[in-house]
């Protein structure tokens, strides 16, 4: 090669690899770095079963590179400690039931991603917010999901998703296992694409199709519509429909956490307004098997409250009513709600139950909260009443 081109390439290659170290440094220069404490107490208050409760400390902490970059990476850790005394704390779902319900630390995040004007790219472990597979922040650690995700808004009002997933993590285990909340799913994994539409001002429609060869496929369809009734009013309606088929070797119809035989059709409307909102949602399931977690997380149907749901199996119908109020005290935010609940069966397998639960939030500053949630579940037939209560503090930095 003669030389002027050996020290033009030269050349070429020293800037670029110039310019790549300093984009490089510039990312990690503004990485942002994320963080909550939590206190969390759980207690399970059964009438003719053995009762449970829990104390934990724990938390996140998250880091992420500059995400104005192209290329950015993020890992987050969780981590739930047990303090104090306990009673069957497994049963709090609050620690690493793989090890005897003790302490739980894991990854929840570490991935890589890849962002243009339109699409966004991730490899790693992530967490997820879809109807059948979410990160579930009902406790401290949360599910999350290893495998590929894709999302593009190339397409004016609609957007696309495209997920294949092959290992679930639960939120009492810090292992990532080819398991879904419903059973084994093979190595086949779990795919998944949504539609999401937004082209009509008010009306937002969504639909997602689960397909997992070895365990059982879903197709989720979603309409909420809003109308503004003045500058401080806002009615809404909405519907769901949950449908599943096509089971696998590790399908099991009758299964509560989700099967081959869902069949739910969900009905919301409120109103909200300034400081109040007040909702009333109705859900039948005319299959077997139940939509309580679906693949992971929880399946996120009109009826669900804390512990109360219209997702079991067995053909559950329920109603479910429910409101907030925004109470003034200070300057800071301040709720209590209430929900009550009544689900009937259409099997003689099934148990029905009636529920109420109330709940109280305050946040003393924007990172400072404390949060109470009691609800007392009823049952019509063989299952033991209780009563749950969850005391949660923390911060967030």
């Amino acid at each position: 090669m003669p030389k002027y081109k050996s020290t033009l390439l030269l050349s070429i290659l020293t800037t670029f690899t110039l310019g790549a170290d300093s984009k490089l440094k510039e990312a990690f220069l503004n990485a942002n770095i994320d963080a909550q404490i939590k206190l969390f107490y759980y207690d399970i208050s059964k009438e003719t079963a053995p009762d449970a409760y829990a104390t934990s400390l724990g938390g996140y902490l998250k880091y992420t590179t500059d995400t104005k970059n192209p290329l950015f990476a993020s890992i987050r850790f969780h981590t739930s400690n047990p303090v104090g005394d306990s009673l069957n704390k497994e049963n709090t779902a609050l620690f690493n039931n793989d090890n005897n319900a003790k302490a739980l630390t894991t990854i929840s995040e570490s991935f890589l991603a890849y962002r243009t004007k339109d699409r966004v790219m991730k490899l790693g472990n992530f967490m997820l917010n879809t109807p059948m597979m979410n990160d579930d922040t009902t406790r401290i650690v949360p599910w999350s999901y290893q495998g590929f995700a894709y999302t593009g808004e190339s397409i004016k009002d609609i957007e696309v998703q495209l997920y294949y997933i092959s290992s679930i993590r639960s939120f009492i285990s810090d292992a990532y296992k080819k398991e879904s909340a419903s059973g084994e799913f093979g190595d086949n994994g779990i795919s998944m694409l949504s539609l999401h539409y937004t082209g009509i001002n008010g009306l937002k429609t969504q639909a997602f199709y689960y397909y997992a060869p070895e365990l059982y496929s879903t197709f989720v369809a979603q309409a909420d519509y809003e109308i503004f009734v003045d500058n401080n009013a806002l009615f809404c309606i909405g519907a769901q429909y949950f449908n599943s088929g096509n089971g696998g070797k590790y399908a099991l119809r009758e299964n509560a956490n989700g099967g081959d035989d869902i069949n739910l059709l969900a009905i919301r409307s409120s109103v909200d307004a300034e400081n109040w909102m007040l909702s009333l949602s109705y859900s039948q399931n005319f299959g077997l098997s139940g939509i309580v977690k679906g693949y992971g997380g929880l399946a996120k149907v009109y009826t669900t409250s804390m512990v109360a749901n219209g997702r079991g199996n067995y053909k559950p119908e329920t109603w479910m009513l429910n409101g907030t109020y925004n109470l003034p005290l200070g300057s800071h935010h301040s709720e209590v709600a209430f929900t009550l609940t009544n689900t009937q069966v259409n099997d003689p397998r099934g148990d029905g139950f009636n529920a109420y639960y109330f709940h109280f939030k305050h946040y003393f500053t924007k990172e400072a909260s404390i949060h109470l949630r009691y609800e007392n579940l009823n049952y019509t037939n063989t299952k033991s009443d209780t009563s749950y209560f969850r005391a949660i503090a923390s911060y967030k930095f």
